[in-house]
């Protein structure tokens, strides 16, 4: 009768020491979360349409470069050297005039990226440790760096919302 009281004190202290230690995570997929956001979803769309007019150049300076290079190649044999001279430099201005393109496309992208970061990303720090501080997790740990975990500890949805009521 002494053992089992003495294994039964012993159990209960582990079992209330575990329960002092026990920590609380939760994820949160932070790209998913920041995509989500009606802002993220506002500024590509605002973005999208504002290169359309350099896509269809863009389009526009392919099929010239396409016909350019096929021509070169179906008449360079009979072509006399004023004409081929001035086929390669047309295609020598067309295709800086691509590349210029093609560049300021990307440029227009990143800055847009880069404004859109700088805004979001304290906002989703902030709903972050708000759920943090709310739900008393230990931690919360980027989706990307999980291997498995339980969906009910998943965050991502709760911090999307809680950057759409911010913005709004």
């Amino acid at each position: 009768m002494r053992n089992f009281l003495v294994c039964s004190a012993v159990m209960l202290g582990l079992m209330s020491s575990g329960a002092a230690f026990a920590e609380k995570y939760a994820v949160v997929d932070i790209q998913k979360a920041a995509t989500d956001t009606s802002y993220m979803k506002s500024q590509m769309a605002t973005l999208e349409s504002a290169l359309k007019p350099q896509q269809q150049k863009h389009e526009r300076l392919t099929k010239e470069l396409t016909a350019l290079r096929q021509k070169a190649q179906n008449d360079a044999k009979v072509m006399k050297q004023a004409d081929l001279q001035k086929l390669e430099q047309d295609y020598a201005t067309k295709m800086n005039e691509f590349n210029a393109n093609a560049t300021g496309m990307q440029k227009r992208a990143q800055d847009t990226l880069a404004n859109i970061n700088k805004t979001l990303a304290p906002k989703i720090e902030q709903a972050t440790e708000a759920l943090r501080k709310q739900g008393g997790y230990s931690m919360i740990i980027d989706r990307k760096s999980v291997v498995s975990f339980d969906p009910a500890i998943d965050l991502t949805s709760q911090v999307t919302q809680q950057v759409n009521a911010t913005l709004k």
